[in-house]
């Protein structure tokens, strides 16, 4: 496993997210089988992320082309530069995915639409589209209201969690795993029982990353 993990946080509630306390407990024990990996945590709800204006989406063509832009633009895309840098030298990304209105959260997506950058966080040749985070690892702590796991009623909803699926396919990341948590609402003994399956399957996905190779 690698020694750098990052937990991104797509919820905005704090303490009271319930993704955000089964990404805890799964991050713990990564820590506990791996004890010098090091942890950083990204909370989007505080991260400050440069706006994609369209001055600074323009902005890029510039630079690529060599011409002058403004210094507010030269700044943006040196933030999204370093977003990129930032992300991609991790080895395992864990991400705290409440589902809002199908899909996931706008800080999220605002993260999401920061670093896919071509050039960046993927190339493009006459091979086709190569994702420059291959060999890095996701886990989606996914959290709803609505049960959109495969074979259930709501599958075809699923916004949420085929969508960074897709997304981490696109930049190269196809090991991935997924912790669902789900309902999230309800009676509160639905909800207590939807906490300690996914807490059961955290610490199983922990025991299976954690097992060592077979040779």
């Amino acid at each position: 496993m690698s020694a750098r993990i990052l937990h991104v946080i797509g919820s905005p509630r704090g303490e009271r997210s319930r993704s955000v306390k089964v990404a805890e407990r799964l991050i713990g024990g990564l820590v506990a089988a791996s004890p010098d990996v090091v942890v950083v945590t990204l909370d989007l709800g505080a991260a400050a992320l440069p706006a994609l204006t369209g001055p600074v989406i323009e902005g890029r063509y510039a630079l690529i082309e060599g011409r002058e832009v403004a210094d507010e633009v030269r700044d943006a895309w040196e933030r999204i530069g370093a977003a990129v840098a930032h992300f991609l030298s991790f080895g395992t990304v864990v991400f705290s995915v409440p589902m809002w209105n199908f899909g996931i959260p706008w800080q999220l997506k605002q993260y999401i639409d920061t670093i896919t950058q071509p050039g960046m966080a993927f190339r493009v040749s006459e091979a086709g589209v190569e994702g420059l985070g291959a060999g890095k690892r996701a886990i989606l702590v996914a959290s709803g209201a609505l049960d959109i796991r495969p074979d259930s009623p709501g599958a075809e909803l699923d916004h949420q969690v085929r969508y960074m699926q897709a997304w981490l396919g696109f930049i190269g990341i196809t090991d991935v795993h997924v912790v669902h948590l789900r309902p999230t609402y309800g009676p509160p003994e639905a909800v207590e029982t939807a906490m300690a399956e996914a807490y059961a399957s955290a610490e199983a996905l922990v025991a299976d990353l954690s097992r060592a190779p077979r040779v």
